[in-house]
């Protein structure tokens, strides 16, 4: 899904933290003064596949260890 600045509906490049901000390059250059502030968009999806990747590593160990003792009994 494409993300969308708030202020011109432009593809966004930039996000605020923890929020749902979405900035476009030009509207983030000119409502923020050091960009450093700002995380980029796919910074955050790294971030959330990551997230994701963790999260189905432990639902197939919790499967595993399911069909062990199926297996067993």
């Amino acid at each position: 899904m494409v993300k969308k600045c708030i202020i011109c509906q432009e593809k966004a490049v930039y996000k605020i933290k923890d929020t749902l901000n979405y900035y476009c390059d030009e509207c983030a250059k000119d409502n923020f003064s050091n960009l450093d502030l700002l995380i980029t968009v796919e910074e955050e999806a790294q971030r959330l596949r990551q997230i994701l990747k963790e999260k189905l590593e432990e639902l197939e160990k919790d499967v595993d260890k399911v069909s062990e003792k199926c297996t067993k009994k």
